[in-house]
């Protein structure tokens, strides 16, 4: 490579990632997923656009050159892996084993279902959607897994957005996205298997039990021993003071590699070692929020930006657009989750209101939708038509989820929140110096005001609920919160720690304003109205002049102002 063709690819790297980043941060000012954005850049700078308005330019700036392509292509694939390892990261086996039956339930329907779908049909559309050069069922159940799987990353940031992320919906939400990304990255391995195998003379039986027994063998180890010996490695590093968050960040990626070199060993695609290698690296105990939030901006703010906008640079999506595929291809991502989620809720205890938004939010495609066409079209599974339609329907799926997961949420009936707190549940000075002893704190305070709850049940659920889940939202607030069969009303308190307390926060903020939470156990929505009221209010000088109040008479005034009706 001479410097001619290095000072090209940084030419080509600073002008994508800087139009990638700049439209990204455009949608995402309009409420939208920054894929969309990136997606854009790429199709304005590729074959799209430019290549039809400037040819000669285009062709300047992106040549045809093998090596130039081989330079941006390895950058794309390094998006691609560390991506998966960022999305692993995000799967919460323990609180998904916690509440196996409702998680299980919601992404298993929320996977087959769709996925039946997308194979019935791409098997019916066959000799029309495909070349015949790959297998017919691994064609198919391909289809079936790009259109089945469902994006964590837009749902979770939607809900960090809402502040409801925290909430037992939320729990619940990541729970079943994370399982339903699993399977589907279980699938996908299985079918890059079974076309591997089929290029090297054929999928025999050893060679596909061989593939699908790796694949379960490794996907057991990782959220079993795998996660259990990384959790206390992690753990080691913290323990001997090593520099964080560069040594787990170091820690991870070394073993994203070698997981990816394992996968590749028993003839499973590299990129599911790497998901792999981040579910065992996801146990909060071992990584904070603060760690998780370093490593997943150094990729979301380079590497993924590049790999989105990149992959659109040398398609032309304007002659590849076939309007009936994609339309196809849409509806049955669209609703074909939506329903698969909708029957996966109908089989599990939930409260009616939270089946509509569990539905809807495992709509989006979004990155994951995309990041699978990828990989298919250079497995040489699916066509750059199909590639269009899969693509199209990802960004689709994730424009829409925003406004109709918000809509599903308002429909609940207004609350006044100030009504379930009490200037007895006011607490000016926590004396616990961590979270579970304030929680302690506050617990024992509840029971006094209500004599007839039982303290010892109290304590053991709120600090499960938060063994689960961290519930530091950031900006100084946590919000532990318990269900119960006894209680009658929902009753809120709240504990000021001047000095404050560490709650494992995204921002890595101490929690200075702790409230607890008790709702009875099968009223879902005033705990969701209660959370979405407190984080609208954190913003307000009220919630800061909260810290310095000296008495519950004085708590109880700066409360009033922080809670008052968002029209003020």
């Amino acid at each position: 490579m001479d410097k001619g063709q290095l000072l090209l690819f940084l030419t080509q790297v600073a002008v994508v990632l800087a139009a990638a980043r700049i439209l990204g941060e455009v949608f995402r000012s309009f409420d939208q997923p920054p894929l969309a954005g990136e997606i854009l850049a790429g199709l304005l700078l590729g074959k799209t656009v430019f290549g039809q308005i400037a040819p000669g330019a285009f062709d300047t700036l992106f040549p045809n050159d093998p090596t130039q392509l081989a330079l941006f292509d390895v950058t794309a694939q390094i998006g691609i892996l560390f991506l998966l390892l960022v999305i692993g990261l995000e799967v919460d086996v323990a609180s998904a084993w916690r509440l196996r039956r409702q998680s299980f339930s919601v992404a298993v329907a929320g996977v087959l279902i769709p996925l039946a779908l997308g194979t019935g049909v791409a098997w019916i559309a066959y000799d029309a959607w495909s070349d015949g050069e790959v297998p017919k069922l691994a064609f198919s159940l391909f289809v079936g897994a790009a259109i089945s799987i469902t994006a964590i990353t837009v749902v979770a940031r939607l809900m960090f957005d809402l502040k409801i992320v925290k909430s037992d919906l939320g729990l619940l939400l990541l729970s079943a996205m994370a399982i339903n990304e699993l399977l589907g990255w279980l699938v996908l391995a299985i079918v890059l298997g079974m076309v591997g195998a089929a290029d090297h003379g054929g999928a025999s039986p050893a060679a596909l039990l061989m593939i699908v027994g790796g694949t379960a063998v490794a996907a057991g180890l990782a959220t079993t021993f795998g996660r259990t010996l990384t959790t206390r490695i992690l753990q080691w590093f913290d323990a001997r003071g090593l520099p964080n968050p560069s040594t787990p960040l170091s820690f991870v990626v070394c073993l994203g590699l070698f997981c990816g070199v394992a996968m590749e060993v028993i003839g499973v695609h590299p990129i599911f070692g790497f998901l792999i290698a981040g579910v065992m690296a996801g146990d909060h105990r071992a990584l904070s929020e603060h760690s998780r939030s370093v490593i997943s901006q150094m990729v979301e703010s380079i590497f993924v930006p590049l790999f989105f906008a990149g992959i659109c640079l040398h398609v032309d999506f304007a002659a590849r657009f076939d309007l009936l595929q994609v339309l196809v291809i849409t509806a049955l991502s669209v609703f074909g989750k939506f329903f698969g989620a909708w029957v996966g809720t109908l089989g599990v205890p939930m409260p009616a209101f939270d089946r509509l938004p569990t539905a809807i939010a495992h709509m989006p495609g979004g990155s994951m939708g995309v990041l699978l066409a990828v990989v298919g079209r250079q497995a040489g599974v699916i066509d750059e038509q199909l590639f269009v339609a899969i693509v199209f329907a990802s960004i689709a799926s994730s424009l829409v989820v925003g406004p109709l997961f918000t809509w599903s949420l308002r429909r609940r009936e207004a609350l006044n929140i100030l009504g379930l707190f009490s200037k007895q549940g006011l607490i000016p000075a926590l004396e616990g110096r961590d979270r579970y002893s304030a929680i302690e704190e506050l617990v024992h305070r509840a029971c006094e005001i209500d004599p007839g709850l039982p303290e010892s049940a109290l304590q053991r659920a709120a600090r499960a609920r938060e063994e689960t889940m961290a519930t530091g939202i950031g900006g100084g607030i946590a919000v532990p919160h318990a269900r119960l069969d006894l209680l009658e009303r929902p009753l809120v308190l709240l504990g000021v720690s001047k000095e404050g307390i560490e709650w494992d926060a995204i921002d890595d903020q101490p929690a200075h304003l702790v409230f607890l939470i008790l709702t009875p156990r099968d009223d879902a929505d005033t705990q969701l109205e209660i959370l979405g009221t407190l984080a609208r209010g954190a913003s307000r000088p009220e919630s800061r002049a909260l810290i310095q109040c000296e008495s519950p008479a004085q708590m109880w005034t700066q409360l009033q102002g922080m809670l008052r009706p968002q029209e003020d």
